[in-house]
């Protein structure tokens, strides 16, 4: 599903990253509503919020190693979504990797959660409920890396700085903002992407946009980085 004009108006994505929840994180709160929805905020602005922790009811929920069926059922996921929003699988498992090292239950200091690290405002907005579900993270995470890939022209650096530091910190600097986490961020999520470039058969179907004045050309090949 191709991201429409509400993506305009989300506010800067604390989508930082990562420190595994067995390292402390942010304060993060939930209610669940009568009808079974269950809200998460790091800002509880209604009092049926309550102090939100891991535990064992939440799927996925160990911290220790991913088993290799745990890890096989990420990569379908994202090879799903991949193929789904036309974005190299590559470039997503190297994004989840960079974000949460794959821990679905992760949470940032900033209130990120999940495998790639949405905060509880940007998953609302892109209709995740459950941020610590890996297939609605996954789906969520992706429909947003989309959209900033269109944004950005198909720059690959540009849309993981703007996941990383929010797409108007990007426009500001006219590039990757000068903020040292977020250099290191992208030339990580870069390196990991060449990585993974052999591991995804089905690499080669993501298409990317380019544009330069009035041209616009569609390519296979990952916009360099700039």
């Amino acid at each position: 599903m191709r991201p429409t004009g509400w993506m305009k108006s989300l506010p800067i994505p604390g989508l930082l990253l990562v420190i595994l929840a067995s390292q402390g994180h942010a304060e993060i709160f939930q209610f669940t509503a009568q009808d079974g929805t269950v809200s998460f905020s790091n800002v509880p602005v209604d009092t049926r919020y309550r102090p939100f922790s891991i535990s064992p009811d939440v799927p996925f929920s160990k911290l220790g190693p991913l088993s290799r069926y745990e890890r096989s059922r990420f990569f379908r996921l994202i090879d799903a979504a991949a193929q789904e929003h036309r974005i190299d699988p590559a470039l997503i498992r190297a994004v989840v990797k960079a974000e949460s090292d794959y821990n679905p239950t992760a949470i940032s200091p900033a209130g990120a959660l999940g495998l790639m690290q949405l905060m509880p405002g940007t998953a609302r907005d892109l209709d995740v409920k459950n941020p610590f579900d890996p297939e609605e993270n996954i789906r969520g995470g992706v429909q947003y890396l989309r959209y900033l890939l269109d944004r950005f022209q198909g720059s690959i650096p540009l849309a993981v700085a703007a996941y990383h530091a929010g797409e108007q910190n990007v426009d500001r600097h006219g590039g990757i903002p000068p903020i040292p986490a977020t250099k290191d961020y992208v030339k990580r999520v870069m390196t990991l992407h060449k990585r993974y470039l052999g591991t995804t058969p089905r690499a080669e179907k993501a298409i990317y946009t380019v544009r330069s004045g009035d041209a616009v050309l569609f390519t296979n090949t990952p916009p360099s980085i700039r």
